[in-house]
């Protein structure tokens, strides 16, 4: 039975192994290509995670509306697609700055890079989605701190029940240049139920609570 968990582990090296493999971009440069070409591949990168985050925030928003059954909101949709332009960017170089600072890839460095992302990308995060969101509603500078006020603990919350599990799989076995695409995929899912929290009312309760 000890040997189970050895199997695995070796049977995850080797997926890992064969994903690195992967080329980052469709037209995979040879050994001999040079720095400028680097770039481009680098700006491709950018240029495809700012993309896919904007598209899967806004179809976890679209399909948040479906389960509500209520009519599309288009322009709700559209500043969820906004707020994934934005974030994208923000994920991709931090990603790639985790990587540079912690290159290995062991136990502890895995451990390392999830308690980072959690204590400081996540709230982050957290606060720029709801602050972003209800800017792009027009509301108050007060109506905005207020809400972050009431839904940031809850959302944090949930966010430590979702997201290590999945980022110690991104750390470990995901390669680099599909970094982003992974926790994207992941963030599919999770926006539907941040797209959930932000358009839950408010109870009595939290207004009195902020007041």
């Amino acid at each position: 039975m000890a040997l189970l968990p050895m199997r695995a582990l070796q049977r995850l090296r080797h997926l890992r192994n064969k994903l690195s493999a992967l080329p980052s971009s469709s037209s995979a440069s040879s050994t001999s290509s040079s720095s400028s070409s680097g770039k481009i591949s680098n700006a491709r990168l950018l240029l495809i995670n700012t993309g896919t985050c904007c598209f899967l925030y806004s179809m976890g928003d679209f399909c948040r509306q479906k389960i509500e059954g209520n009519t599309t909101d288009w322009h709700r949709t559209g500043r969820m697609g906004v707020l994934g332009c934005c974030l994208g960017p923000l994920d991709h170089f931090w990603y790639t700055a985790l990587d540079r600072l912690l290159p290995a890839i062991t136990a502890g460095t895995v451990a390392r890079k999830v308690l980072l992302d959690q204590l400081i990308m996540a709230p982050i995060c957290c606060s720029l989605f709801y602050l972003g969101m209800s800017a792009m509603e027009g509301r108050s500078q007060k109506d905005c701190l207020n809400e972050l006020q009431v839904k940031f603990w809850p959302t944090y919350k949930v966010d430590w029940q979702v997201w290590p599990a999945a980022q110690i799989l991104n750390f470990y076995l995901i390669p680099p240049h599909f970094r982003v695409a992974y926790v994207a995929s992941i963030t599919f899912l999770w926006t539907v139920y941040l797209s959930y929290m932000k358009h839950k009312k408010m109870s009595k309760t939290d207004s009195m609570l902020i007041h």
